[in-house]
């Protein structure tokens, strides 16, 4: 038989794994499902995403994601950044802005986003706002794409997203991954 508060701290633990199953724990990727909103078109929901590559997977798309790409040290160099986003050829139910200071700037439509072509832009220039296209079927809507962060001098090539090996990795900024501290 458990003691009371034995029982208490097993339904605390149950209920944290719960509120927290949707988000990954290695801030390198991140998958989520508009079906949590339960009904709130209109919610916003803050990502975080910490690593040098990872991807976003975000079924049932509603409201929208800000979508926060940093690496996971603090450095001049982290200002000299690429984020290089591909989508999914699948992809579909929203669209893609950059948010800087609440100013968007359309970066990928729906119907571009099959295309599956590697967009690039610099770190500084903000934060990924993807906002879920409202339909009355959402069935089957999955907004997807991998990401990488580049330096500067290599953002065009986006090395890992296009298929195509970079010859030095020098130009790359290490993922320091390690799934504590937000």
């Amino acid at each position: 038989m458990l003691t009371p508060i034995l029982a208490y701290l097993l339904s605390v633990l149950l209920l944290c794994r719960i509120a927290f199953s949707q988000y990954s724990s290695d801030q390198c990727s991140w998958k989520g499902s508009g079906l949590t909103h339960e009904g709130h078109t209109r919610d916003v929901e803050q990502v975080y995403l910490r690593c040098s590559q990872g991807s976003l997977d975000w079924l049932y798309p509603t409201g929208a994601v800000i979508v926060n790409l940093r690496p996971n040290t603090l450095s001049p160099a982290a200002a000299r950044l690429s984020v290089c986003i591909k989508p999914s050829r699948d992809s579909h139910g929203a669209n893609i802005y950059l948010d800087r200071a609440g100013k968007l700037r359309l970066l990928l439509r729906e119907q571009d986003q099959a295309q599956g072509k590697v967009t690039c832009f610099s770190i500084q220039e903000g934060s990924l706002f993807i906002e879920a296209i409202p339909h009355r079927d959402i069935s089957k809507r999955i907004t997807s794409f991998q990401y990488e962060l580049v330096t500067e001098r290599t953002g065009a090539g986006a090395g890992a997203l296009t298929g195509v090996e970079p010859q030095a990795l020098s130009g790359k900024i290490q993922s320091y991954c390690c799934g504590f501290g937000h």
